[in-house]
């Protein structure tokens, strides 16, 4: 799944937010010296395990800041100062420093694939990536890999072509005004459904197109701009591309009117609308669903779950209502702006100005090797991943990260019955779902078959990527109507994060994270429970948070509450909702309701872990290592894992569109509410880092 998949389907650890057009940099430094780089300094610092036996790095403090003032500071201002956000980057942080470094890896494999390969699937990924890097190529075919859908575009006449249109261009992996795909019926978690979910705009979300502040007016007409170059690019004259950008920007502007805010989708409930074919076809009786799903290749569902029925029925009036060239544009818009990273560097160039300068802050181009490593790894994830773990994962590292997750486990079955505001059945109901719990380690049992796409690997490079989202389109279709696998991954074994898949009441980490700062086998377990200890409570969390308490143990979506719990519950949520209200970054509130299942799950996951530390313990007392207590290096540890800078775009961005709270409240907003961390770091009454105690936000 991509990263907006993984929003629609699973909770996930780390950031949410991703924009698909990958940026282009400068070439990297080459040779063996990298002392006068600080891109390289960066790196070194994170990715190095600690020398010191705490797993602490005191170079990381800032002991200017009072820790009762502001601990993030604290603890990570020092790593601040030391890691200025590279040229190329938007943010840089651990997550970004340990994703950077797994991207070398799968470089290496990528060159040794492109000159040996040893296997079906080494020699697709070699020659994969080897048409990325072909750059003479690339320039030489110009608009040709796109010329064939575009022409067809033009020769739309009417409805009927249209809709016969949107269909090709959803068989291809791309989502003008809708998605459908293959989801688990939440309701039925055992078999998958046909699925419509809201999709189509070019900026990150509805809001962008709706605020009338003048930064946003600001953004809007650089939109329209950006459109202009790009279509000037591919033969429109000037007057002509402004023309055709301005209704392309009224379209998509209705598009997101029909919309539904990103916090609103976050009600499972509200996006379950499971519909026979015959009420989808009274919402939407201007649009044929038989010839759509024919061009699709599936069968016309009986049912299908259109999670917003009030924008479905908008879009396919629009499709009657709206006029066919103004259609046209619209299509032809998808088609460029999906393809422009991977034609001509020009169009790259024009790509990445907007989508990574303006939105993200983002002052430098990855290098082309980055880049291509990036497009492959995202195109044939599992595959890559495949080769990724034999290289970079141990047996040790995931029988210790069982074990943490089975006392994490335990020690939440201890919590449970504990708890005061619920009742002894909810309690009964909560532990029957804790004990149903799956986990998965590291990567999938089974490796992806990659056969189908094998046979359509090329030489042209927007082919081959073209090639690969047809794949994955037509592998998540083809579920529709079958039993869940419940041995599939949704994210591959490199990536650094982690989730929880409510439908199939599961925790998965991925090998990726499952190094330093977040883990290390031979570190001190105070600082492993800060750190990949917090991240098994979070994901553990997310299936009692305000989404996955929603979910029982079999993932079904069903009440399992009593009613007066259920009201308890929903009291405390609100509070967690006006704590994070309250807290501001990049000049505005963050959105509560947006982050309420994050921040519900880093409150409940940080004291998972140290719940579960403590219980590692057996009674016992961790010792002082370095000069730190254990509970110091437990938070400092937590606070390490979200050690980042990050430009005011992309933090702005963040604010706007990311499920996640910012890194400094994902610290602040948390620890700021734990007894044991005012008394690790002596935080008095009245300091910024100490809440008063009724307003204090603890759940489970």
């Amino acid at each position: 799944m991509n990263v907006s998949q993984w929003k629609k389907a699973a909770a996930v650890f780390g950031f949410a937010l991703a924009l698909t057009v990958p940026a282009l940099s400068d070439e990297p430094c080459a040779g063996g010296k990298h002392s006068d780089c600080q891109n390289c300094k960066a790196k070194a610092a994170v990715s190095q395990p600690a020398a010191l036996p705490s797993g602490i790095d005191k170079a990381d403090f800032d002991l200017s800041v009072d820790p009762g003032e502001n601990f993030y500071h604290y603890a990570i201002g020092g790593w601040q100062k030391a890691n200025p956000i590279p040229g190329d980057q938007a943010r840089w942080g651990t997550f970004n420093i340990l994703a950077d470094n797994n991207t070398k890896i799968l470089h290496e494999i990528l060159e040794q694939a492109a000159k040996e390969p040893q296997s079906d699937l080494e020699k697709s990924l070699g020659k994969f990536y080897a048409s990325g890097m072909n750059e003479a190529a690339i320039e030489a075919q110009g608009l040709k890999p796109i010329e064939e859908d575009l022409d067809r575009i033009d020769q739309i006449k009417n409805l009927e072509d249209l809709q016969t249109e949107i269909a090709k261009l959803h068989r291809m992996g791309l989502v003008p005004y809708f998605c459908l795909e293959g989801a688990q019926d939440d309701k039925d978690s055992s078999r998958m459904i046909a699925t419509v979910w809201q999709s189509g705009l070019g900026l990150p979300e509805r809001d962008y197109y709706l605020r009338t502040d003048k930064k946003s007016a600001e953004l809007r007409k650089q939109y329209v701009d950006f459109i202009a170059k790009m279509l000037q690019k591919t033969g429109y004259n000037s007057s002509k591309a402004q023309v055709a950008a301005k209704k392309i920007m009224a379209l998509e502007t209705k598009l997101a009117k029909y919309s539904l805010p990103a916090a609103e989708m976050r009600d499972p409930e509200k996006m379950y609308n499971l519909l026979p074919q015959d009420k989808v076809k009274a919402l939407t009786p201007a649009f044929n669903w038989e010839t759509y799903c024919s061009i699709l290749g599936i069968e016309t569902p009986a049912e299908i779950n259109v999670t917003g029925p009030d924008y479905l029925k908008s879009v396919c009036r629009e499709l009657k209502k709206t006029s066919i060239d103004d259609h046209k544009l619209y299509l032809r818009w998808k088609v460029i702006s999906s393809a422009a990273p991977y034609l001509t560097k020009d169009l790259e160039k024009c790509s990445f100005d907007f989508y990574s300068k303006t939105l993200r802050g983002t002052k430098a181009m990855k290098p082309r090797w980055k880049r291509v490593t990036e497009t492959v790894s995202g195109c044939m994830d599992q595959g890559l991943g495949e080769l990724y773990v034999k290289r970079a994962f141990s047996p040790e590292a995931k029988k210790k990260v069982l074990e943490m997750i089975d006392n994490i486990k335990a020690f939440m079955a201890q919590d449970i019955p504990q708890l005061p505001w619920m009742s002894e059945t909810t309690k009964q109901a909560a532990l029957k779902k804790l004990a149903s719990f799956r986990a998965k380690i590291g990567y999938p049992d089974a490796p992806r078959d990659y056969t189908a796409l094998n046979a359509k690997i090329g030489d042209s490079y927007y082919g081959n990527v073209a090639a690969a989202r047809s794949f994955e389109k037509k592998r998540g279709l083809d579920k529709i109507g079958k039993p869940v696998d419940k041995n599939e991954w949704y994210m591959p074994p490199q990536m650094v994060n982690a989730y929880y898949q409510p439908t199939d009441n599961e925790i998965v980490f991925p090998a990726g994270i499952l190094q330093p700062p977040f883990f290390d086998p031979n570190r001190d377990d105070a600082a492993n429970y800060g750190g990949i200890g917090m991240v098994i409570g979070h994901e553990i969390s997310h299936g009692f948070d305000d989404q996955g308490a929603q979910y029982d143990g079999d993932g079904n979506l069903r009440n399992w509450w009593t009613q007066e719990d259920l009201a308890k519950f929903q009291e405390l949520t609100k509070a967690v909702d006006e704590q994070f209200s309250s807290y501001e970054s990049a000049g505005q509130h963050l959105n509560g309701k947006l982050v309420l299942g994050e921040s519900m799950a880093d409150l409940s996951g940080l004291a998972l872990a140290w719940g579960a530390y403590q219980r590692s313990l057996n009674g016992g007392e961790g010792k002082v290592i370095d000069g730190l207590t254990p509970a110091q290096r437990f938070f400092l540890s937590y606070a390490k894992i979200w050690a980042m800078n990050i430009s005011p775009e992309m933090l702005k961005l963040q604010v706007n569109t990311d499920p996640h709270p910012p890194a400094e409240w994902r610290v602040n907003g948390v620890v700021s509410g734990m007894p044991e961390f005012f008394k690790a770091f002596n935080v008095k009454e009245g300091q910024p880092m100490r809440r008063p105690a009724d307003k204090r936000n603890k759940i489970w």
